[in-house]
């Protein structure tokens, strides 16, 4: 829509020739102005933003890294609304080596400025599809290092639970880092794990976890948030 608004804006102005190759501008005010609004266009869409949704019909960027024998796969008509909602699906097998531990990260959607956006929390629908009870934490890395949230317990072959991630700097926990202020002004890394300690890098375990309804929001909005989606995701699933 924004290339079909220039087309339409180029050739409206007299400060644009047509040519075999398309539209090209013979104004230096219009060449800044592209100049502009393409550097505009590319931060926004690597920038974390308020309410911002994922709803993994694709991986859009989330991986375990390395050699992982169970790397995060998309799981389909495995989400909280059954057919036709697709979940993530974390699995370990609870080795020593590559795949042994509960892990998944994402580093560009989630990236970003969490507080000058007004992210107080991320809340997420979560399901344990294991024998062993979870304590799944978000970590993040920046610019201050390591930070991780409180723990939120899930229990054992639970059923979908929805939980809400306190992410403000205050209320992190450090893991590894030096200051939470520095790293949630410009997350570069955001991970999912399981870990009864704080920690960034998850704990050995053999078992899976499925993720949905992965939301920026400030609090104390996140009940509400839990209460309207359902019906947002009936209307955008028909």
């Amino acid at each position: 829509m924004r290339l079909a608004f220039v087309r339409h804006t180029l050739h409206e102005s007299k400060l644009f020739n047509r040519s075999s190759l398309g539209f090209v501008a013979t104004h230096p005010r219009w060449l800044a102005f592209l100049t502009c609004l393409q550097v505009v266009t590319t931060y926004s869409w690597g920038a974390i933003s308020l309410n911002q949704l994922e709803q993994f019909s694709s991986l859009n960027g989330w991986t375990s890294g390395g050699p992982n024998p169970n790397p995060p796969s998309i799981l389909a008509d495995s989400g909280p609304l059954g057919v036709g909602d697709s979940a993530l699906k974390i699995t370990s097998n609870g080795g020593s080596g590559a795949g042994g531990k509960l892990i998944a990260f994402n580093q560009s959607t989630w990236n970003g400025d969490y507080v000058g956006s007004g992210i107080l929390e991320i809340a997420a629908s979560l399901r344990n599809g294991g024998a062993t009870p979870f304590s799944i934490r978000l970590a993040f890395n920046g610019g201050g290092g390591w930070f991780v949230t409180a723990a939120a317990p899930i229990s054992a072959f639970s059923g979908w639970s929805n939980v809400a991630f306190d992410v403000r700097p205050n209320s992190l926990i450090n893991a590894g880092g030096t200051n939470a202020s520095s790293t949630m002004l410009g997350v570069t890394e955001l991970r999912i794990l399981h870990s009864f300690t704080p920690s960034n890098i998850g704990a050995q375990v053999s078992s899976s976890l499925l993720v949905d309804n992965l939301r920026a929001v400030p609090e104390p909005s996140s009940a509400v948030f839990f209460a309207i989606t359902p019906v947002f995701l009936l209307r955008r699933k028909r």
